[in-house]
């Protein structure tokens, strides 16, 4: 006797037998089941990716602005030089200038590496993609445990 639905060999004949109906109701429900845990997986995915992309964009944002002091100042700076042609006025000011440059520089480097991290759907595509091979009969589903709730799809990184 086969205790759960597809859990015997396939054409294997079993002590109960089972209508089409029956048959049809199960396979309808499992695949109910795995479409709402794929969904859940993108779901996973996606807000870890929204995070990861709203974090970037902070960072763009405070580039953006010391861009703009940068221009200020360098403004400033030219200005004074100009004016003055002495070289500790403006030097100090340029010194200013630069620094604000680099700590820009440093925020849109970290901004860059966290937009490059991004994994999109990756495990979505995989498990889809094995689940339409298994429903192709490309290949045979694992042996095993088989997850029964969208809790226990391990969350994302």
């Amino acid at each position: 006797m086969v205790d759960m639905p597809g859990g015997g060999e396939p054409g294997a004949s079993s002590d109960t037998d089972r209508s089409i109906g029956a048959l049809v109701s199960d396979a309808t429900d499992n695949l109910s089941r795995l479409v709402r845990l794929e969904i859940k997986l993108a779901k996973l995915e996606a807000k870890a990716d929204a995070t990861k992309i709203g974090k970037s964009l902070g960072e763009f944002a405070v580039a953006a602005v010391l861009l703009h002091i940068f221009v200020i100042l360098l403004s400033v700076t030219a200005a004074l030089g100009l004016v003055a042609l002495g070289l500790a006025a403006w030097m100090s000011f340029g010194i200013v200038t630069l620094v604000y440059l680099l700590i820009a520089a440093i925020f849109v480097l970290v901004a860059v590496v966290n937009l490059r991290r991004r994994e999109g759907l990756a495990r979505t595509a995989e498990t889809s993609s094995r689940l339409v091979a298994i429903l192709r009969g490309e290949i045979r589903p694992p042996k095993g445990e088989v997850a029964t709730t969208a809790e226990s799809v391990p969350a994302t990184k």
